[in-house]
C-alpha cells in the first residue's frame, strides 16, 4: 500500500508542476492561438482521434472551436471550467453569430482539466470524423478555421448562459492539424549557431503589388555547416505588408560589374542580376506560416562547394492601400549546426511555369483546373546524372494566389496515382504553412508528380494570367527533399503554338495574324500586349469577348491538360542532358481515391458526459488543494 502511496503523491506532485501554461501531457503538437499570448493549443492524434488541450489566461471559462468560416455560424465548439474543484467540459453549436447550445449528442472523450495561477485548462479527445452529428464539423486534413474565447468568471450556474459573454477575448486562426511543423525539436548548445538575411531596410513603392530583389551573400564558415531551422524574420508593424519571401541560390561565379547588397524589382532589368543567374530556391515562406524544423538527420548544407554562395531574397510586398514611406527590414533567420547530419536536403519548386502567356484563367467558373507537371523525364534524368535511386520528400509548401480554393500534390508510378503527397481543399491565400509529408514519401525514377490547382474565378470580369502580382496567379509546391538532386525546378506549361491558340479557339489562319506590341515579351506583360493585325483588337479582348460560363470553363481546362507541355528542368543556368523540350501530358491510367475517414462506434454505447469528477488529480482547482491531498494521502496511508 505504501509503495502504491507514493507512487500517487510522485503523480500528483508532477501534476502540480503541469499546470498553467505546462501541458498535462507531452504533445508532438502546439500552437498559441492569440497574438497576447494568453490562449495555447496542444494536441495529438491517430488514425480516427485527436486530442486536445487549451490554456487560457483566465480563472473562468475557456472555449474553443472549429469552424466553416472563421466565425461563431455553424461553429463547433467546447467549452469548459473548473469550479468548486469540478472540471466541467461540454459539447456546443453555434446557429448564428450568439450563444452556443449544447450538443444533444456529446461527442467528446476523455474529460479533464485544472486551475492554476490564473490559467484554466481543458482536455478532451474526440473523432475526426462527425458520427452522423448535424452539430459537429468533421476535423480534417485541410487548413481549418478554429475559433477561441474565454470569460473572466466561472458560470453562476451549473452552465454558461447568454450572460457569460466574452467580451473581446475571442479570435481565431487557421490550423493545420494533422500536418505539423512542430514535430521535431531543433537541437541546442554550442555547435548550434544563427545568421539572419534582410532587406537592409527598404521602402515598400505605393504600389498594390510590388516584388523587391536584394542580393546578398551567406556567411563564410570554416567548413561545412548544416541548416536546421528556418525562421521568418518580419518587421513588427509590418505584418500586412509582407506576404511572402523566396531565397534563390545564386551561381557561384556571377557577371563581372555585379553588386553584392544592391536591390531592384524582380524580373525587370533593374534587378541586381540578370534572373537566370539565380533560379534555385532554397527558402520560400509566406504569410501564416510558422518556422521550417528539418528532421533529426536532414539539415540544408552550407560552406562547401555546391553549396549556396551568393542568394537573391526576394520579398513580395501588398501594399493595396498605397502607403508610403513604409520601410521594411523583414527576411529569414537560419539556425544551423556544424554537427553534420546525414543527408543533404534540398528544395524543389513544382508545378506551372509562372508565365501569363502559358496560364489562363477564363472568368466566371466557380471551378476552374489547372495542371503543372513535373514529368517523368526530368526527375529521371536528374536521378541518372547524379547517380542515385530515389529521393524522399519530407515537406511542402502549397501556393496560389487569391481566387486559388484547392490545390493537390499528386505522385504517378507507371499511371497509377499513389497517394496523395499534399492536399489542401479549403486553401487560404493568407495561410500558408508548411506540411510535413508523414512518412516520408519516396520517389523513384520514372515517376512523375503533379500540382492540381482549382480557382474560383466567379468574382472576375476578364481572363486572369499567370505571374507575379497578387492580382495574377501561381500553381506552385515547394518540396523539401534529401539526398540533393543537380535541379531545383520541375515544371510544365502548354505548348503555346498551336496548341494552347487552338484551345482557345484560334485557327492557323488566327495565329498567323498576331502581332505582338511589343519588342520583348515578358512575365509582367499579358495578351493585351499581343493583337490580330487584321483587326486590331488584342488577343485579351478575344478571350474576354468568348461566352464564359463553367461549361465552358470546363472544356478549355480539360483541352490545355491534353496538350504536350513545355518542361523546365533545370537549376540557374545549367540544364540536364539529354532533356527533352517538349513532354507529352501525364498518361493517368488509375486515378487515387481518397480514402475518406469514418465514424468508429464501439460495442458498448459511451454514456454522453458533460462533467467529470472525481478524476484524480484532475478536479481540485489549485496547486495547493493538489499539495494538500498529496500529503494527506502519503502520510495517512504511510505511517499506518
Amino acid at each position: 500500500m505504501a509503495s502504491i502511496l507514493r507512487i500517487l503523491f510522485i503523480n500528483l506532485t508532477l501534476m502540480i508542476g503541469c499546470q498553467g501554461q505546462t501541458p498535462s501531457q507531452s504533445y508532438s503538437n502546439n500552437r498559441q492561438l492569440d497574438t497576447a499570448g494568453n490562449v495555447f493549443l496542444y494536441w495529438d492524434f491517430n488514425t480516427t482521434h485527436i486530442t486536445l488541450e487549451v490554456h487560457g489566461q483566465t480563472a473562468g471559462w475557456v472555449g474553443f472551436g472549429v469552424s466553416p468560416g472563421g466565425g461563431m455560424t455553424g461553429a463547433d465548439i467546447i467549452v469548459g471550467w473548473v469550479k468548486n474543484g469540478q472540471v466541467t467540459i461540454n459539447d456546443r453549436h453555434a446557429t448564428s453569430n450568439s450563444f452556443p447550445p449544447l450538443d444533444a449528442e456529446q461527442n467528446i472523450d476523455d474529460l479533464s482539466g485544472g486551475e492554476s495561477d490564473g490559467w484554466t485548462w481543458i482536455k478532451f479527445t474526440r473523432q475526426f470524423a462527425t458520427c452522423a452529428s448535424t452539430q459537429d464539423l468533421a476535423i480534417t486534413d485541410n487548413t481549418m478555421k478554429t475559433i477561441y474565447a474565454y470569460g473572466s468568471n466561472d458560470p453562476t450556474g451549473e452552465d454558461i448562459v447568454p450572460g457569460d459573454y466574452h467580451g473581446t477575448n475571442r479570435g481565431s486562426r487557421d490550423l493545420i492539424f494533422t500536418s505539423s511543423a512542430s514535430y521535431v525539436a531543433p537541437p541546442t548548445g554550442d555547435s548550434v549557431e544563427t545568421f539572419t538575411l534582410t532587406t537592409g531596410g527598404f521602402e515598400i513603392p505605393a504600389q498594390d503589388t510590388y516584388y523587391s530583389c536584394h542580393l546578398l551573400k551567406i556567411p563564410e564558415v570554416p567548413s561545412k555547416r548544416h541548416i536546421i531551422k528556418i525562421s521568418p524574420v518580419i518587421q513588427k508593424g509590418n505584418e500586412l505588408y509582407v506576404h511572402h519571401i523566396i531565397i534563390l541560390q545564386c551561381a557561384d561565379k556571377l557577371p563581372n560589374g555585379t553588386v553584392v547588397g544592391s536591390s531592384g524589382e524582380c524580373q525587370t532589368k533593374n534587378m541586381p542580376v540578370e534572373r537566370s543567374y539565380c533560379t534555385q530556391a532554397f527558402v520560400a515562406w509566406a504569410v501564416g506560416g510558422d518556422d521550417v524544423i528539418f528532421p533529426a538527420d536532414v539539415g540544408f548544407p552550407f560552406g562547401e562547394l555546391g553549396d549556396p554562395k551568393f542568394v537573391m531574397l526576394q520579398m513580395h510586398y501588398d501594399n493595396p492601400h498605397l502607403d508610403k514611406g513604409v520601410v521594411d527590414d523583414s527576411g529569414i533567420m537560419f539556425t544551423y549546426t556544424s554537427e553534420i547530419r546525414t543527408h543533404d536536403a534540398a528544395m524543389m519548386k513544382t508545378g506551372h511555369v509562372t508565365y501569363p502567356f502559358l496560364q489562363v484563367i477564363p472568368p466566371n467558373a466557380s471551378s476552374f483546373l489547372t495542371y503543372g507537371d513535373c514529368p517523368a523525364n526530368c526527375l529521371e534524368k536528374a536521378m541518372d546524372y547524379s547517380n542515385m535511386t530515389s529521393i524522399n520528400i519530407f515537406s511542402v509548401l502549397l501556393h496560389t494566389h487569391v481566387i486559388g480554393k484547392k490545390i493537390t500534390f499528386r505522385h504517378f508510378r507507371e499511371g497509377v496515382e499513389l497517394p496523395y503527397i499534399a492536399k489542401d481543399d479549403a486553401y487560404d491565400f493568407d495561410f500558408q504553412a508548411y506540411r510535413y509529408v508523414k512518412p516520408e514519401r519516396t520517389v523513384l525514377p520514372g515517376d512523375s508528380m503533379q500540382v492540381l490547382c482549382d480557382y474560383d474565378s466567379s468574382k472576375r470580369s476578364g481572363v486572369t494570367y499567370g505571374g507575379l502580382p497578387t492580382t495574377r496567379e501561381m500553381c506552385l509546391a515547394f518540396m523539401y527533399y534529401y539526398p540533393r538532386l543537380p535541379i531545383a525546378n520541375c515544371e510544365s506549361g502548354p505548348v503555346r503554338n498551336p496548341y494552347l491558340y487552338n484551345a482557345m479557339g484560334l485557327t492557323a489562319e488566327n495565329i498567323s495574324d498576331i502581332r505582338s506590341s511589343i519588342a520583348e515579351l515578358g512575365v509582367y506583360d499579358s495578351y493585351a500586349d499581343m493583337y490580330f493585325e487584321s483587326t486590331g483588337i488584342t488577343v485579351e479582348q478575344y478571350l474576354n469577348n468568348l461566352p464564359w460560363n463553367q461549361q465552358l470553363a470546363e472544356k478549355f481546362s480539360d483541352a490545355v491538360n491534353r496538350i504536350p507541355k513545355v518542361q523546365f528542368c533545370s537549376n540557374n543556368n545549367f540544364r540536364l542532358p539529354g532533356i527533352k523540350r517538349i513532354a507529352p501530358p501525364l498518361n493517368i491510367t488509375k486515378p487515387y481515391v481518397e480514402e475518406i475517414r469514418t465514424c468508429v462506434r464501439s460495442q458498448t454505447t459511451t454514456v454522453a458526459m458533460t462533467t467529470t469528477s472525481g478524476q484524480v488529480g484532475l478536479t481540485v482547482t489549485s496547486q495547493k488543494q493538489l499539495f494538500i491531498l498529496a500529503l494527506a494521502l502519503y502520510f495517512n496511508f504511510h505511517f499506518v
